[in-house]
């Protein structure tokens, strides 16, 4: 493909060899784990740890990367306009990690084993913690923006009106058939209580633990991803026999696990109020994955090489 980038294209880069992209990937069947948007022929804009920001790139070497265009293509100027009202903001706000396998386990089937549940928990438990603290300070600093997961590339499109919106059809979470039975797995979202879920949620302000459980738990998401991925490979090794459901050992860690997956949505939904975001919940947990293969208005233009300078 041409060596110069076209502004407004999305850059999907592939997959690398950790723990919370192999766990992404187990769900999302894909081989990209991050999204950025052409800024100029030289330039990425992009959501990470330092915020939002626009790096120099050299297309001619560096990570293996995808390009893709919207279809029909469009002026690229409301793009650059969509992205510079994130970039003037100063929006430094972004997502834990670990908030996109907390999506994908309340959303996606998974296999309910015990050790499936227990980690899955976790994982809810925490990001739980975590919103916590992003819901406190939102209420301190009057947050009126949200840089929601490394999918910002989608709500750059979004922002830009009907047009320009990417469609998904079938995709990990948004806009999917996630209602087909899969034998030997369950969809945890099916089990929730909507009236709960819906509900108006007051933030529980000594729910954030004194010993920091949200930042630790921040810093070990490559361990506690880790753990996840071990648990569903095994599982999906082991005969539907040795689910919880045959067992007979299901009430009590299925229920904690529900309950923790309600009060995550139940939290997530309330946060997305604070910050003024109109997109729906499941919008949050839009995957590279599903920029790359259920976006119907989505073209691949090539694959070359991408280092930030």
């Amino acid at each position: 493909m041409n060596k110069k980038l076209t502004k407004g294209d999305i850059i999907l880069f592939r997959a690398e060899d950790d723990w919370l992209s192999r766990a992404i990937a187990w769900f999302t069947q894909s081989d990209v784990s991050h999204a950025a948007m052409a800024y100029s022929e030289d330039s990425i804009v992009e959501l990470g740890a330092r915020g939002v920001s626009v790096d120099k790139v050299d297309v001619s070497e560096g990570e293996g990367i995808y390009v893709m265009r919207l279809v029909p293509e469009m002026d690229s100027a409301p793009l650059i306009a969509a992205a510079d009202v994130y970039l003037n903001a100063g929006v430094r706000y972004d997502y834990p990690d670990l908030f996109i396998l907390a999506g994908l386990l309340i959303y996606k089937r998974i296999p309910p084993t015990r050790d499936v549940l227990h980690i899955s928990n976790k994982i809810l438990t925490v990001c739980g913690f975590m919103l916590d603290e992003m819901i406190q300070h939102a209420l301190l600093h009057h947050t009126d923006q949200a840089m929601v997961c490394s999918e910002f590339v989608f709500h750059i499109f979004y922002d830009c009106g009907d047009d320009y919106r990417i469609q998904i059809k079938n995709g990990c979470i948004w806009k999917g058939d996630m209602t087909e039975e899969t034998d030997g797995t369950l969809r945890l979202f099916d089990s929730l209580s909507p009236e709960n879920i819906n509900a108006d949620f007051f933030p529980d302000h000594t729910a954030l633990p004194e010993d920091g459980n949200a930042s630790f738990a921040q810093e070990n998401t490559q361990q506690l991803a880790q753990i996840l991925y071990e648990a569903l490979c095994q599982a999906e090794s082991l005969p539907d026999t040795d689910s919880i459901f045959q067992n007979g050992d299901s009430s009590a860690k299925f229920s904690q696990t529900v309950s923790a997956a309600e009060k995550f949505l139940s939290k997530l939904k309330y946060f997305m109020e604070l910050v003024k975001c109109d997109l729906p919940v499941e919008a949050m947990f839009i995957t590279p994955g599903d920029l790359a293969y259920h976006a119907v208005n989505l073209e691949k233009q090539g694959e070359c090489s991408l280092k930030r300078i």
